[in-house]
């Protein structure tokens, strides 16, 4: 092998290095969360057991009551600006109503179904932090978790820690 290509070869494997030591220090520096933390809905005032789901896509938290205002439709993309009103519930039961600017209506395929639904920013609090999160509107009564927080949320520098179900 020549030198130059022994040489360029060095300096390939320098790059590759100095770009996976980078790329490992960005999620080295991620704080790791177990699977379930506490957080607080800064609109409601409410706290909820919120689980980290890594296959969420957007959040979701569980809202009843929900009514677009000046509308009586099923959910459509021309709802987007529009206000909605709904109830948050968490898992103590505490029903806080609110009232919030639709951002977007899209449609969610979830493991049993595939529904659209209404999505709102709401402001979650974390270890002294806000965030600002679109969040899905659904009726998660019969869910075993009220507010799952998605990849939407953990992009603020999160990672979730490999747990067991924690689940009583």
């Amino acid at each position: 092998m020549s030198a130059r290509a022994l040489l360029a070869a060095l300096l390939g494997l320098v790059a590759v290095g100095t770009l996976g030591f980078v790329a490992g220090g960005r999620w080295a520096t991620r704080d790791t969360l177990p699977v379930v933390v506490p957080v607080l809905i800064a609109e409601s005032g409410q706290t909820f057991r919120a689980r980290l789901d890594t296959g969420a896509v957007v959040s979701s938290i569980n809202a009843q009551e929900i009514k677009v205002l000046g509308s009586d439709g099923p959910p459509s993309a021309r709802d987007s600006g529009k206000l909605i009103s709904f109830v948050l519930v968490n898992e103590a039961g505490e029903r806080r109503p609110l009232t919030a600017t639709i951002a977007e209506v899209r449609g969610i395929r979830s493991a049993d179904c595939r529904e659209v639904r209404y999505h709102v920013f709401l402001t979650v609090e974390f270890r002294g932090r806000s965030f600002r999160v679109l969040t899905n509107l659904n009726d998660r009564s019969r869910a075993g978790d009220m507010l799952l927080l998605g990849q939407n949320f953990l992009r603020h520098g999160f990672a979730v820690a490999a747990a067991t179900d924690d689940r009583p």
